[in-house]
């Protein structure tokens, strides 16, 4: 089980999905999902998928089209983190984010 589990919902925009997963430290509390909602081939390369190199991030391609709302409902399927964190594919977090959150890993809220 992992403490934090972030769902990132994404929708034919490769380029700012890497800039997203960039800017997540890669940590063995942090579960980060990544569900494609159906992207077109013409505009995604699948074969070099974002985060398809790391193991912290696990890929779940949804056929469905079923909008952002769908696929983060997906991704929920596929967290087992304490804490959940949505964050879109054209987002990105501070340098210190984990650090801002950690603090918070152990409250009762």
């Amino acid at each position: 089980m992992h403490s934090f589990s972030i769902i990132i919902p994404h929708h034919e925009i490769p380029a700012l999905l890497q800039r997203c997963l960039d800017s997540i430290p890669q940590r063995d509390d942090v579960q980060v999902i990544v569900v494609d909602d159906n992207s077109s081939p013409e505009k995604v390369d699948f074969f070099h998928f974002p985060g398809a190199e790391r193991a912290d991030v696990t890929l779940v391609f949804d056929k469905q089209g079923g909008g952002a709302g769908h696929a983060r409902n997906v991704g929920l399927e596929h967290a087992d983190g304490e804490w959940l964190i949505f964050a879109d594919a054209d987002d990105y977090f501070t340098t210190d984010f984990v650090e801002i959150i950690s603090a918070y890993r152990r409250a009762e809220a």
